[in-house]
């Protein structure tokens, strides 16, 4: 009867009091649930050198790029969980799964599947993200959720988190003998109106054991085409990542920056490359609303238009942005990579409400000794 009534209303479960229910210590209990869905409709032009060169075509079409739906909740006044899985493209796969600890001396601790504390642009919710794909860097570089522990605290000024991560595949299985220790912390020197006026500075760090094989690749910021640039399995014993963050917004425009490098290790003395990647990007609301930013985890939240569209008795248009995007990604140290990968996005955003929004991209993809690949991506998504 629950889910009858969340899917009908088509919003998030108020939190409810089932203490009567679970036998153990006093204090609220409480089950809530969420999802999201994002439809995505690509087009393709150009790249037939790229499309030889992969050994396949760019051919149109349409995926469902994320399906998920999120149990959360309280178990005591301290004490939280969240369970959250994935059904985009046919097959079930763990998201974020743990229990999150708030200790007074220390802050937020969390253990289970998780996204690893680094780096601004892979840890900002895709509900939230002004482009329909994370930068290039996002995708080569970032740890992306693994399982393990990790402790954050967090004032106005500063965030700073920390953890151990054992490797796991999709399905929160431990994948191979590879771990990390990450950390980030970041100093916010100006924040007033809630991060209407806003001034971010962050730098994070990964010390990762690769047992003994690590590998780079990405897209060109579509989930639709292969990857443009890969270096295969390269021998590998530790792998030292390197992340810097920039963000700036002021009323209705908003910037970010990130510069990512890699460096591998090999203790056989076999060859040890390096790779960076960079991204600048920049956004204005012509409707003057502003993005939404989170101190406890130092990332952008939600954008809440000022006026709702095609709602009853509301004359308003919503929330309107448009942004520009410049990523580059290095791998060529690597034998298998001979062009850096270059792209350029321009974006137009709707947000009809707080929860839905349409998201137009035209993206340009440049391999230097191969052609450009222009991309047109259009997504509907809602979250609740």
């Amino acid at each position: 009867m629950i889910l009858t009534l969340l899917l009908m209303q088509g919003q998030a479960l108020a939190p409810m009091d089932f203490t009567d229910l679970l036998p153990g210590d006093p204090g609220e209990k409480t089950i809530n649930i969420g999802g999201r869905f994002m439809e995505d409709f690509s087009f393709f032009s150009g790249g037939e050198d790229t499309e030889a060169a992969l050994g396949t075509t760019f051919d149109d079409g349409a995926e469902v790029r994320r399906a998920r739906i999120r149990v959360f909740g309280d178990l005591s006044q301290n004490i939280a969980y969240k369970m959250e899985y994935d059904w985009a493209g046919g097959t079930a796969s763990l998201k974020d799964a743990y229990l999150e600890f708030t200790v007074d001396s220390v802050g937020k601790v969390v253990v289970g599947h998780q996204f690893e504390p680094f780096g601004m642009g892979v840890q900002t919710s895709s509900r939230f993200i002004t482009f329909i794909e994370r930068s290039t860097l996002s995708e080569a570089f970032a740890p992306d959720r693994n399982m393990g522990i990790s402790a954050t605290r967090a004032t106005d000024a500063w965030t700073v988190s920390g953890g151990l991560f054992r490797d796991t595949d999709s399905q929160g299985k431990t994948a191979d003998e590879g771990w990390g220790a990450t950390a980030r912390a970041v100093f916010r020197p100006i924040y007033q109106d809630k991060g209407r006026s806003l001034v971010h500075l962050g730098v994070a760090a990964s010390y990762r054991q690769a047992d003994g094989m690590s590998q780079f690749r990405a897209r060109p910021e579509s989930n639709s085409l292969p990857r443009f640039v890969d270096t295969g399995e390269l021998t590998a014993d530790q792998v030292t990542l390197i992340n810097l963050e920039a963000a700036w917004q002021e009323g209705p425009f908003h910037a970010m920056f990130e510069y990512t490098m890699a460096d591998l290790t090999d203790d056989t003395g076999g060859v040890e490359p390096s790779f960076t990647g960079m991204s600048i990007q920049g956004g204005w609301f012509l409707t003057g609303e502003n993005r939404g930013y989170s101190t406890g985890n130092g990332v952008w939240s939600r954008v809440k238009p000022r006026t709702l569209a095609l709602h009853d008795g509301d004359e308003g248009s919503g929330a309107w942005e448009v942004a520009l995007r410049y990523s580059n990604l290095d791998l060529t140290e690597a034998t298998t990579v001979s062009d850096e990968l270059d792209t350029i996005t321009a974006a137009l955003n709707w947000y009809l409400n707080n929860n839905t929004r349409i998201m137009l991209d035209v993206t340009q993809a440049d391999l230097d000794s191969l052609d450009s690949t222009t991309i047109v991506s259009l997504r509907f998504a809602f979250d609740f």
